[in-house]
């Protein structure tokens, strides 16, 4: 912890904050002022260029003064204060104008320091005529130039005069601005003094500051140079523990290892002593097998022998019944024949014999018609089978010929409408060339005739005429130009001279009637 010397710094951070927020609010005031007064020039500048004159008068002076007393008074400038401004300007200057008006004066004008060679030569008019000739087809003399050169003589002498005013107007503000440098240099001069002596009381409160910091960071060093010690023996009894640690698990994970080892050595022996026990076991039963095979198709073999004698035996058996049994048949029918033949011969077994015959014949007749009807039937089926048959191969052959012929006379169809469209086409290509070259034509003379246009609006340019009407509404100017000497030789002076304008100056005197341009 620091010691109680320390405690000082707190109170140079107070002097120094109250020294920052001092020279702070001084600054701040400096800038106020020094915006107040760029907007005071503006506000000046713009209100004397829209209310005022161009030359020093009391109008300037009052718009100016209420400027300056609004700003003045003004802390904070919004939109609403600057329309303020205009309203108090607008009333300065009407109050004086008024008071003037009340007294018999006339207020000065702009338009009173119009040069005195145009007073004299007003006065003069209708007694003289100058030397100069308008003629509307020369570019010089041409009424709308003449005119145009008037005004570029006015604006000359204006723009002269308005230099004179400025140049005075800038005497009179390096005057003002001498007498505020002067003020100003006197001002900076104390400021420096008082800022040199602040800063000499600061640097030695910094010193005093910066010696006190030192030690009680010589002081605060080497409490965290022991505080490092501790921590780093407490770090390195905590790594040597757990290198024990880590080596202890280390050894009991090796031998778990080599006992596993040996427990899988030992399961591996037992598997494959059991492996080859069962090898040895299934050869032995293997080997029993095949003896037991070898004996059982021994037996087989005398089975199949005593099965082949014993059906044998049985065969010739049967075969000496079946003879016997077909002798006695043919003895036992051989003695029902003849009694049979005896019975029939006799009256009753006549009749009877007649009558089955009957029968028999009657079942035969009965038996060939049923037999006879089922050929007829199927011969019935079969016919109707192939004209079926016919009627379908002609009614193919008609649809395969209908549509043969369909195919034919869309073809016929197509080719004929192909045919046309080609001839269409040639057609409409050879009507599409005729009409490009009479576009191309109609294009040629619709050229000729904007040429001639033009010809004709660049001939027309070329002369610009004053009308009647133009020349009665400037008839004050023309009156001038004609009859005063005075403006008549500024005039062909202006014209005669050849003098090389600014890009600037040549563009204000521009005249604006179109086609025409002033020449050097």
């Amino acid at each position: 912890m620091p010691n109680k010397g320390i405690h000082s710094s707190a109170s140079l951070a107070k002097l120094t904050a109250q020294r920052r927020l001092k020279v702070q609010a001084m600054a701040e005031k400096e800038a106020e002022r020094a915006r107040k007064s760029r907007l005071e020039s503006l506000l000046a500048q713009k209100l004397v260029a829209k209310y005022g004159t161009r030359m020093k008068s009391p109008t300037n002076v009052v718009i100016k003064r209420t400027v300056k007393s609004f700003l003045a008074n003004a802390k904070h400038i919004s939109e609403a204060d600057l329309k303020n401004v205009e309203e108090a300007v607008k009333k300065a200057i009407e109050e004086p104008e008024s008071s003037f008006a009340s007294t018999g004066g006339v207020p000065e004008s702009s338009d009173s320091r119009a040069p005195a060679s145009r007073s004299s030569s007003k006065a003069n008019l209708g007694v003289t005529k100058t030397p100069l000739v308008l003629d509307p087809d020369d570019p010089k003399t041409n009424p709308w130039t003449v005119m145009d050169t008037l005004k570029a003589i006015d604006a000359e002498e204006s723009l002269k005069q308005d230099k004179i005013n400025l140049l005075a107007e800038r005497k009179a503000m390096a005057k003002t601005l001498d007498q505020q440098m002067s003020i100003e240099g006197i001002r900076a001069r104390q400021q420096k003094k008082e800022d040199e002596a602040y800063l000499a009381q600061q640097q030695r409160m910094l010193n005093e500051w910066k010696r006190e910091q030192e030690f009680a960071d010589k002081i605060i060093h080497e409490k965290n140079l022991q505080m490092r010690k501790i921590r780093q023996e407490q770090m390195d009894e905590k790594k040597a523990r757990f290198a024990k640690i880590r080596q202890d698990d280390r050894a009991k994970e090796l031998r778990d290892i080599a006992a596993c080892k040996r427990e899988l050595k030992k399961e591996k022996d037992d598997i494959e002593r059991s492996k080859a026990e069962e090898r040895k076991r299934l050869e032995k039963i293997k080997i029993a097998n095949i003896e037991k095979e070898k004996v059982l198709e021994k037996k087989k073999q005398e089975a199949v022998a005593w099965e082949m004698k014993l059906a044998a035996d049985y065969i010739a058996n049967e075969e000496a019944k079946d003879r016997a049994r077909e002798q006695a048949l043919i003895d036992r029918m051989s003695r029902y024949e003849e009694i049979g033949q005896q019975w029939a011969d006799s009256g009753a077994g006549k009749k009877q014999r007649e009558a089955e015959l009957a029968l028999e014949r009657k079942i035969l007749r009965e038996a060939q018609a049923k037999d006879q009807a089922d050929i007829d039937r199927e011969n019935n089926d079969k016919e109707q089978l192939r004209l079926n048959k016919k009627m379908m191969m002609e009614t193919n052959k008609k649809m395969a010929f209908e549509k043969a012929r369909r195919d034919k006379a869309q073809a016929d169809k197509d080719s004929i409408y192909a045919n046309r469209f080609r001839r269409e086409g040639e057609a409409f290509g050879a009507e599409e060339e005729v009409r490009k070259q009479e576009e191309r034509g109609k294009a040629r003379v619709h050229c000729e005739l904007l040429k001639l246009q033009m010809e004709e609006q660049k001939t027309l340019q070329k002369r610009v005429d004053m009308s009647e009407t133009e020349m009665s509404l400037n008839r004050a100017q023309m009156d001038l130009i004609l009859k005063d000497p005075v403006t008549g030789a500024k005039i062909m002076k202006k014209l005669t001279e050849k003098k090389e304008m600014k890009q600037s100056v040549a563009f204000k005197y521009k005249s604006n009637v179109p086609g025409l341009t002033m020449n050097n």
